[in-house]
Parts: C-alpha cells; sequence; structure tokens
C-alpha cells in the first residue's frame, strides 16, 4: 500500500492536504479548558429535619434511606451525615454504573422511604447534579449590606437570564437573606376564642395538604378530579378554624397575623472588608472556556446597568484568565520546542533533511489532531503536554526513514528506487515501533476514577499524533526526498555538525564495538550491575502524589467551637483577616462565613453550618509563594485562635486526594467510637510531625436536656408531644404545611412569643392547661412546664457520620510533606492498639490512594511490557531478541530514577507516568540496531562485522532521535511548572541515560545471543 502511495506522489499529496486542511479546522472546533472535565459519578440526598437532634435525624431519616439505597446495583459507597435538623447523604457510584437507571432507582427509592417520615420533615432533595467547574465569579459591593439585600429581587431575576446562556448550567449566589413567612399566634386571642394549638395546625394542615382526587372514565371521555383549595400564602388567614362557644366562625385572622421574616442567613461574605453578594456562574460539561466567558461577561455587564450607582460589580474570578495563561507559556513551551528540535536535526541533517523533518511536525499534529473531538479530548494543558511529549517523539519516524533513504542514494540507487527500497528496509521497524509506543500509552486511557479522567487526554494526543507521524514518515518523507534527488546536482552537506557525527560514529564503531565484541558479557554484565544498583536510590526520592499548584490562591478554612453564631463567626474571620493584612505579599482577602466559598478554589466545606467559614488570600507570588505563605501563617493563626481548628491550603495540581493521613473508626456504639477517637488523637498529635488532626464530628454542641417528670405529667394529663409543641413554638416555631411561591413549595411555619436574638428560654414562663385539675371557676390550672421538666446542661455530638450504613468517624492527620511517610508507619502502629471486637479501623488517605495508583499502574505497566514483548516476537519470529529489546526499559527506569534522585523531584502521579511512558519511546533504539544487524547477518557478514557496521549505520538515528525526544521537553523541565516537571525529567533522563546503555548494552549481549547459533550455521 505504502509503495503504490509513493509512486502517485499528487494524489497522496492532495488527499494529505485535505487531511491537513480537516485537521486545522479541528483545532478551531476543540473547546479549550484549564483541566480536562472531571466526571463526578456523585449524588447527594438532603433532608431538613427542624429542631430534631442528630441521634433523632440519624434514627428517622438516614438510616432508612440508607438501607434501601445500598441496594441498589451500581451503588459503589453511600456515606452520610446526621446534624442538627439535617440529613445529608452523599452517594458515589460505580465507574461502569449506568448514571440515568441508578439515579432513577434512587428517586424512586427516596419516594418510598419518605412516606414514612416524620410529619414535621421536609421532601428529601435528590441533587445528581454536581460537576466541577466554576467560569466566573463576580461580586456586588457596597459598605452597606442593606443596600445589597434591596437587590435580593433583581438579583434573582439575572439568574434564569444566566442560565439561558447555551453552556450556562447552574449560577450560585451567597450573601443573600432568604425569607420565609410564620404565622404568629396571638395567646391571648386564642384563649378569648377557645382555640388550642391542634386546632390551628389541623385546620391549615386540612387546608393545604389535600389528597389527590384521582380521575374518571366516562364512556371514552377521561377526567380529572381535582378539589379547589388554598394554596397561596395569602389565602392562610382565611382558613376556617371552628365555631367559637358564641357560634361566631373563627378564622386564623382572628387569632394570629401572616409576618415575613428573614430566614437564618447561610453566608456572610466580605472582600477586602466590604460587605459582597457573590454570584458565580457554572459551566456545562465541554463548552469553549474563551468564548462562553465572552457571553457571561457581556450578559453580566448588560445586567449590571440595572444596579443603582452606588453598587460597585467586580469580577472576582475567571477560569478564562487562567486558562489564556496557560495557552500562552505552554505555546511558548511549544514553540521553543519545534525550535530547538528542529534545530538539533539542522545538527546532524542536510538542510534539505532538516526541513523535511521540520514540516513533518505541524502535518502530523494536523492529523492528531482529527480523532481528538470523536475520543472527547479537548485542548487543556494535559493535552497540550501530549504534544510537547509527542514532538520528539514523531519526528524519529521521519529522521529514520530519512536517513535509510540517504544510505541508498549514497549506495547507487535512483531517486524513485532509493525511495521505495529505502522506506522498505525500516517500514516493518518504523510502524512496530510506532505500535509499542500506541501499545505504551493506550492501557494509560483505562485508568479508573478522576485519575484517569485527569490523564486520559496525554495518551490519547500522543496516539493519534505518534500514528499520524507514521503515516507521514511513511509517504510524505519519500516522496519529497526521491522529488528532492531529481533535482539536486551535487553532494550536499549531512548537517552542521555532519562531519562531527561521522567522526564519533566512526569512532564508537572501531573503539567501542571492537573492544565489545572482544568481552561482550563482561561489559552487558558491568551495564546491567550498574542500573540495578541505581534502584537503590528509589527511597531517597521524595513522593508527592499530586503537588500544589503554583497559584496565588490560598485558602483559610475555619472551624469555631460548635454553637457559635454566624456573626461572632464572621467577627472572627474578620480579626483574622487584619492579622493577614500585616503581611505586605498579601494583597486581597475575601471572607466567606458560613458555607465557605463557591467551590471555586477546590476547598469546598464538606460540613458547614453557622460555626464556619473561609477566607481566601491572594498573594503576589513574585514575592511570596502559595507554600510559603501557609508555612507562616497557619501556626500563627493557630496560636492566636487555640479555640479554632484552621487549615491553610491552596490548589492541588491534579483531581483532589483527600488527608494525607485518614483513620476510618467503625462502630455501633457512639460513646465508644468517641472514646477510641480522642484517645486516638491525642496520641497521634503526640507524635513528632504531626501538624493538625482533626475528626469529622467536631466539638461537642451545649445542650438542654429536659427530663420529664413523669409523675407530674400524668397527674396533669399532659403528654411530651404537648412540652415538645410548646417550646418549639418559642424557639423555631413548627412547620404546619406548604404554599406555592415561585413555582416552588415553601414551609409555613406558626411561632409564639418566638425568643429574640441573644433571648434564653425559660420555662417557668410558658404555660400548659391541666386536662384534670381545674381553678375554682371551672377553668383548666395552667402547669409551668417547669413542674414537668428537669433542665440539664449537657453534651452532645453536633454530627453523627455514617459510610457505608456503619457508623464511621473519621480522623484526618495533615503533617508536613517532609513527615509522611515515617508518620503514616507511626499511625497505624498507634490504630491496630485501639481495634477491638466491636471496632473496626482502617488507615487511608492520600497514602492509600497513592498506594491504590501505583499498584495500578504497576499492572498497566506489566500489560504494556507483555503488549511490546509480543510485538517484538512477531517481528523478530524469536522469543530471546525481544527479550534483548525489552531490556532498554529497565535500563531508562534506572535512567527516570537517577534524574530523580539528583533533581529530588518528587516520585507521584506524573513522575509515573513519565516512566510507563519510556517503555514506548526507548525500545526504537534498540529496535533499529538489532534489525540492522539482522540484515548485515542475512547479507553474509560475519557477526562482529555485523554488529561494528551497525555503529556506523545506525549511531546518527539514534542518537538524533533521543535528542530530539530530550530536546522538546527541555523547556517544560525547565519551566518550574509543578505539575508537569517530574514528568518532564523522568522522561528526559530516562532517555537520555538509556541511550548511552543502549550503545553498549545491546550490542553486547546480541553478540552473546548470537554468538553460538551464528557459529553452528
Amino acid at each position: 500500500m505504502f509503495n503504490a502511495l509513493i509512486k502517485k506522489p499528487k494524489v497522496t499529496l492532495i488527499f494529505m492536504l485535505l487531511l491537513v486542511v480537516i485537521g486545522t479546522l479541528t483545532y478551531f472546533q476543540i473547546p479549550k479548558r484549564e483541566i480536562p472535565e472531571i466526571s463526578v459519578n456523585v449524588g447527594t440526598i438532603t433532608t431538613v429535619y427542624p429542631g430534631a437532634a442528630p441521634d433523632v435525624v440519624e434514627r428517622d431519616i438516614t438510616t432508612p434511606l440508607e438501607k434501601e439505597l445500598l441496594d441498589i446495583k451500581g451503588m459503589d459507597s453511600v456515606t452520610s451525615v446526621s446534624g442538627v435538623g439535617i440529613s445529608n447523604i452523599v452517594m458515589e457510584l460505580s465507574d461502569d454504573a449506568d448514571r440515568d437507571q441508578v439515579f432513577s432507582l434512587v428517586r424512586q427509592a427516596v419516594s418510598d422511604v419518605s412516606r414514612e417520615f416524620p410529619e414535621d420533615a421536609f421532601e428529601p432533595t435528590v441533587n445528581s447534579d454536581i460537576q466541577m467547574g466554576v467560569i466566573a465569579s463576580y461580586h456586588l459591593l457596597n459598605d452597606d449590606r442593606s443596600v445589597l439585600l434591596e437587590q435580593k429581587e433583581l438579583i434573582k431575576d439575572w439568574i434564569p437570564q444566566l442560565e439561558k446562556i447555551d453552556g450556562v448550567r447552574k449560577v450560585a449566589v451567597k450573601g443573600l437573606e432568604e425569607s420565609s413567612y410564620t404565622l404568629n399566634l396571638d395567646s391571648e386571642k386564642m384563649q378569648e376564642a377557645g382555640i388550642i394549638l391542634p386546632d390551628v395546625i389541623t385546620s391549615i394542615q386540612n387546608e393545604l395538604e389535600i389528597t389527590p382526587l384521582g380521575s374518571q372514565q366516562a364512556g371514552n371521555k377521561v377526567s380529572q378530579l381535582t378539589l379547589e383549595h388554598f394554596e397561596s400564602i395569602e389565602d392562610v388567614e382565611d382558613v376556617f378554624i371552628k365555631k367559637s362557644q358564641a357560634g361566631d366562625s373563627v378564622y386564623v385572622r382572628d387569632i394570629a397575623s401572616l409576618q415575613q421574616v428573614p430566614a437564618n442567613q447561610e453566608d456572610l461574605v466580605f472582600y477586602n472588608g466590604t460587605p459582597a453578594l457573590s454570584l458565580t456562574i457554572m459551566q456545562e460539561k465541554g463548552v469553549d472556556i474563551p468564548t462562553l466567558f465572552t457571553k457571561v461577561d457581556e450578559e453580566m455587564e448588560r445586567l449590571a446597568k440595572d444596579l443603582p450607582d452606588e453598587i460597585e460589580m467586580d469580577l472576582y474570578y475567571t477560569q478564562n484568565k487562567i486558562v489564556s495563561k496557560i495557552f500562552n507559556d505552554l505555546g511558548i513551551s511549544f514553540l521553543i520546542s519545534i525550535f530547538v528540535v528542529v534545530l538539533i536535526t539542522f545538527f546532524g541533517l542536510n538542510a534539505v533533511s532538516a526541513i523535511l523533518v521540520a514540516l513533518s511536525i505541524p502535518i502530523s499534529i494536523a492529523l492528531g489532531l482529527i480523532p481528538l473531538p470523536y475520543a472527547s479530548v479537548d485542548l487543556n494543558q494535559i493535552s497540550i503536554i501530549g504534544m510537547i511529549i509527542a514532538l520528539g517523539i514523531l519526528v524519529d519516524d521521519a529522521i529514520v526513514v530519512n536517513d535509510n533513504i540517504q544510505r541508498r542514494y549514497q549506495l547507487g540507487d535512483g531517486p524513485l528506487k532509493g525511495a521505495l527500497t529505502g522506506t522498505k528496509e525500516v517500514r516493518v521497524s518504523v510502524i512496530t515501533s510506532s505500535l509499542a509506543i500506541v501499545f505504551t500509552f493506550l492501557p494509560l486511557t483505562f485508568i479508573s476514577g478522576p485519575n484517569g479522567a485527569f490523564i486520559s487526554a496525554l495518551p490519547t494526543v500522543l496516539i493519534s499524533t505518534i500514528i499520524g507521524s507514521t503515516i507521514v514518515a511513511l509517504t510524505i518523507v519519500p516522496i519529497f526526498l526521491a522529488w528532492r534527488q531529481n533535482k539536486r546536482r551535487k553532494k550536499t552537506k549531512d548537517g552542521l555538525l555532519g562531519n562531527q557525527i561521522d567522526k564519533v560514529s566512526s569512532w564508537y564503531s572501531d573503539k567501542i564495538l571492537t573492544k565489545i565484541v572482544k568481552r561482550p558479557l563482561l561489559t552487558g554484565l558491568a551495564v546491567l550491575i550498574f542500573c540495578t544498583a541505581t534502584y537503590a536510590l528509589v527511597p531517597f526520592i521524595p513522593v508527592v502524589f499530586f503537588p500544589s499548584a503554583d497559584r496565588e490562591e490560598v485558602t483559610v478554612t475555619v472551624t469555631l467551637p460548635a454553637g457559635t453564631p454566624m456573626d461572632e463567626t464572621a467577627s472572627r474571620l474578620k480579626a483574622m483577616e487584619e492579622s493577614l493584612k500585616s503581611d505586605e505579599d498579601i494583597y486581597e482577602t475575601t471572607i466567606f462565613a458560613g458555607s465557605g466559598e463557591p467551590g471555586i478554589f477546590g476547598s469546598k466545606l464538606s460540613n458547614s453550618g453557622e460555626n464556619t467559614g473561609q477566607i481566601v488570600l491572594r498573594v503576589d507570588r513574585e514575592k511570596q509563594s502559595a507554600a510559603e505563605t501557609i508555612e507562616e501563617w497557619q501556626p500563627k493563626l493557630r496560636e492566636e485562635n487555640p479555640d479554632s481548628v484552621i487549615m491553610l491550603s491552596t490548589i492541588e495540581a491534579g483531581p483532589p486526594v483527600g488527608a494525607p493521613i485518614a483513620l476510618s473508626i467503625v462502630g455501633e456504639n457512639i460513646d465508644e467510637l468517641m472514646e477510641k477517637v480522642n484517645g486516638l488523637k491525642e496520641e497521634v498529635e503526640g507524635l513528632e510531625g504531626s501538624g493538625v488532626v482533626i475528626d469529622d464530628v467536631g466539638t461537642p454542641l451545649p445542650t438542654i436536656n429536659y427530663v420529664p417528670k413523669r409523675e407530674a405529667m400524668e397527674e396533669h394529663g399532659i403528654t411530651a408531644q404537648e412540652i415538645s409543641n410548646l417550646i418549639r413554638l418559642k424557639t423555631e416555631g413548627i412547620p404546619v404545611g406548604s404554599y406555592e411561591a415561585d413555582k416552588e413549595r415553601e414551609t409555613l411555619t406558626i411561632v409564639q412569643d418566638l425568643m429574640g436574638e441573644g433571648e434564653t428560654l425559660n420555662i417557668a414562663d410558658l404555660e400548659l392547661p391541666s386536662k384534670f385539675a381545674t381553678t375554682e371557676f371551672g377553668a383548666p390550672v395552667l402547669v409551668p412546664i417547669s413542674e414537668l421538666v428537669t433542665e440539664e446542661e449537657t453534651e452532645a455530638l453536633p454530627l453523627i457520620p455514617h459510610k457505608d450504613g456503619d457508623r464511621t468517624i473519621t480522623v484526618r492527620v495533615y503533617p508536613g510533606d517532609e513527615d509522611k511517610q515515617k508518620l503514616e508507619k507511626q499511625v497505624k502502629e498507634i490504630a491496630a492498639s485501639y481495634e477491638s471486637d466491636t471496632t473496626s479501623i482502617s488507615v487511608g488517605g492520600e497514602s492509600s490512594a497513592r498506594s491504590d495508583f501505583f499498584i495500578e499502574v504497576g499492572k498497566l505497566f506489566i500489560i504494556v511490557v507483555f503488549l511490546i514483548y509480543i510485538l517484538m516476537v512477531i517481528q523478530f519470529n524469536s522469543l530471546r531478541m525481544p527479550l534483548l529489546i525489552m531490556s532498554s526499559v529497565y535500563l531508562a527506569i534506572s535512567g527516570a530514577v537517577i534524574g530523580l534522585f539528583l533533581t529530588q523531584t518528587g516520585l507521584g502521579f506524573m513522575a509515573m507516568m513519565g516512566i510507563v511512558s519510556l517503555a514506548g519511546i526507548v525500545v526504537r533504539n534498540a529496535t533499529v540496531f538489532i534489525e540492522f544487524m539482522e540484515q548485515r547477518l542475512q547479507e553474509g557478514a560475519t557477526l562482529s562485522e555485523a554488529v561494528i557496521d551497525s555503529g556506523k549505520a545506525r549511531f546518527r538515528p539514534i542518537v538524533l532521535t533521543a535528542f530530539t525526544s530530550i530536546a522538546a521537553l527541555i523547556p517544560i523541565a525547565f519551566s518550574g511548572d509543578v505539575l508537569f516537571t517530574p514528568l518532564a525529567i523522568s522522561i528526559i533522563s530516562g532517555i537520555f541515560f538509556s541511550t548511552f546503555f543502549t550503545l553498549l548494552f545491546v550490542p553486547a549481549f546480541y553478540y552473546v545471543i548470537k554468538r553460538r547459533k551464528v557459529k553452528e550455521v
């Protein structure tokens, strides 16, 4: 086939031009973003149960839901938190689960279970629309927060207009004060009308919550049956309660007033000390970030014209800015890489050949872009790095084909014959080595979970680009060289350093290889022993799974003691902010009191409340890095706020992996669990370098427990429910039904003499009528609640966490980077001492994720080596020769170890990706070497001649391909990029040392393997 393409150059070139045009158009079609989109196979179920204690929420809401959820096929894990008045369940689906089908079953299960919930519990909310990614975030600013809150209706009108933009998924607002309706009962009017609380509750519920009537069929006509009833909040005051003793009708309006009151505020936002509202826009999957941001920003500017003049709108964050910087920085690295690669080809090849090899770069990349949209790969920093890695590899095929065709011309072949013969001689080798690279990277596309989604663009880009380069090398290169040979009149110089390379090649062949064939076994063993010894350096290489990104944002996460109100939390965060502002390198601060920052910087709070919050800092990176800021301020803030749990973090350069060390303590008895948790924490905190040790339960919640006086209650016929309702009327109110508001259902709450902010409950002032005791006038005796219950001040758990249905408390340890490995071993020993028949403890976290990843990559690496070995067996029809070729992988890994050790670069996710990549890259040199030696033997040369001649014929392409691969990655290695530097260093050092070792090891052991067989022949 390839011969036919070479013989018909015009047809081939037109077809290739068409593919290049398609590839170019594809570049403008592919969406651009910061990092690959990571599918979050997660959903949540939130159920509000107002006023209920955590153990009640656990018993009545969480546990029944979990039992059903765990039986659903495709459910990987279910974790939950039962808190005061709320149950939050997080579901994680299996990677191979049918998402739509699973969530359909989830909604059905939730619907079935919720029918048995207590009357006061709200309908559960199932959220399956969880996705990472924020396109932009804006702040609305004014010194007076009330001025901002007045814009509530205007901002609510903005949300649907922004969500109409094609590509916008959701708009989240923080800092707005929500409101709700309450029905304030007048106790005196109720007493006059003879109305008691159950009368009011029953009347409203009977009006707002009616049973659907169904339908009827009359002949061929089906009619839906409905009953007109009050639905809007304004109608509630017209609800009939009952007739008074005088026979008059009593309505709700006669004994209560309807009021719109502020609800508990979830967030308070301050930007550089100024009150703010935060408006965050999240994008759909697969959108082009620059294009979408332009639309969003234009719409925001248009909407902002409706704001009062005194309110300022500020663009707080945009992913577009980061995308532009990434593409600018990587684009420069890309161009530098191309320049360096082309420059190296000019050193070793004549001008025409160097230009031809240079042309193969854009053509191969254009061909490689074509399949990317069909593989769901977009342009991001991972895919661009894939192209940069491919730069040094894709010219290898062109160099090898060019070099061999030029050799055929030197032997006297004509233009077309030289092109055909030269290409044919190396075609199998080129295709085989390209397939080796494909087989190397293909398994990486099957890495599971977020890590797989994060890295999959790199192998996909490399595979498509390498296939493109192979096509170019076997068609365009011979066509161009045949045409050029027809035009050439004189011999051209082989590169700027052509003569020098020829001299080195001759020296290597005549001096080095001549000595190797005399002592092949000794030479081969010496190289093998040296490379094996380098593996002893592995324990001295730091281990960093995903490093922190080199960004200017630092997030301060604060958890104050349980029970701290929102205003106090905001005040404490402001005090911390003032302390931080003393650092001149911190130029911007934003406070998010409550639920924290809106998921922009990867540090979203999991168990948020009024006692939690975050401060987002922006640091001048030219003067101080994020890591230096954390190192300086984390101990200071903890020392200044000893009652708070404070964590400083920055954005990770990869998918989140959780705490460095996490201990999961599982058991049934919550008191026993907490006893073990507190003991564990105390021991771990005592270890040197333990850092921060926190659990996911938090500090105990101050609690007032009312203990019933059963005899007194029986004497007056008063139930615990009546006492509960009366107290609840004063504290939070009792939900009695729902009404329609803005196409949603809102809950109506009734209250009576509601306590004000800061006011305490005096149960001596609360009275219930006795059912048996009467006054001398026949009226019921009013019994103070203080005679029916006893107050006890105590503490209770603010949260009860579960994992897969079991009570599970997680203790997280955040040590310094240098202490992780040593500390992990000590923590495991402590954890083992706390295990019992009723309690189990497992140690996980980042270390567990790292171990799982290394195991998975190890399995893939074995598959890669096996596939390449099978490929070589097919090519050489031998079992021993492929083993010799595969030995170059072993040599390359030892080179990567040397490089990582010398530079003290972390051995983590990207370094491992580089090591796996070496398997496909370095076998090319050994394959080219051995293939030539096999050809010389077939031509009748002796074994020594075959080995020595291979040095002259193959030294140039081996060295050139190695140095082009290295040169392509040099800009990345010196860029300082925390994510890609380990990848570049592992590949550069692996190729460099592998090339050097291969030039000694392969000919030596080839001679040893072939010596006896050739003698027999």
